[in-house]
């Protein structure tokens, strides 16, 4: 198994690799990893508008992990202090950051996800702004808890159109994968 981590941890930074998470998430853990990923791209010399994106980012994927993951590891009765799993890549091609995030979902929410976010590929930078403020209206005047503003964000935040995919587990479930590339140019 050794022989094999180490293949692994070569195979990682030759994939341009430079985060790798896979486990339960909390909010320490988010903020652990936020402060890591800030730090590893100042070192890279990454531009801060670069760094603030691809944090911000990972903040909204991460919370998309501890808020609707459908694998948790603590009692179903338990609510405060709950941990749902999640997977986290960030890496590097030339001057872009890509981060690819994943987890459990439901099979019955595939259609709306995939129909919500081949909406948000369809959208101008423009037509982004402009669904984001009217949904932070929307949510603001009914108290809601974000109303959908998490991927819209996303999108708003990255330099392509967001990549998804489905990768059905069982009956009940699908694992979920969203990437988002962010690069120098925007």
């Amino acid at each position: 198994m050794l022989d094999d981590l180490y293949r692994f941890h070569q195979d990682l930074q030759h994939a341009g690799i430079m985060f790798a998470f896979s486990g339960p998430v909390s909010q320490r853990v988010i903020e652990g990893i936020g402060e890591t990923l800030k730090q590893k791209m100042q070192l890279e010399d990454a531009g801060m508008s670069t760094i603030q994106r691809v944090f911000s980012v990972f903040v909204e994927q991460m919370q998309n992990v501890v808020n609707y993951s459908a694998d948790t590891v603590t009692p179903p009765e338990q609510v405060e202090g709950e941990l749902r799993v999640g997977t986290l890549v960030v890496g590097r091609e030339g001057a872009q950051f890509w981060l690819q995030c994943g987890n459990m979902v439901q099979a019955s929410q595939v259609a709306s996800l995939r129909e919500r976010l081949d909406h948000l590929r369809t959208l101008s930078r423009e037509d982004l702004k402009a669904l984001y403020r009217e949904r932070r209206k929307a949510a603001a005047a009914s108290a809601s808890k974000g109303a959908g503003l998490g991927f819209i964000d996303i999108a708003r935040k990255a330099s392509r159109p967001l990549e998804y995919t489905f990768a059905p587990a069982s009956p009940q479930l699908s694992f979920f994968t969203l990437k988002a590339i962010i690069g120098e140019e925007l």
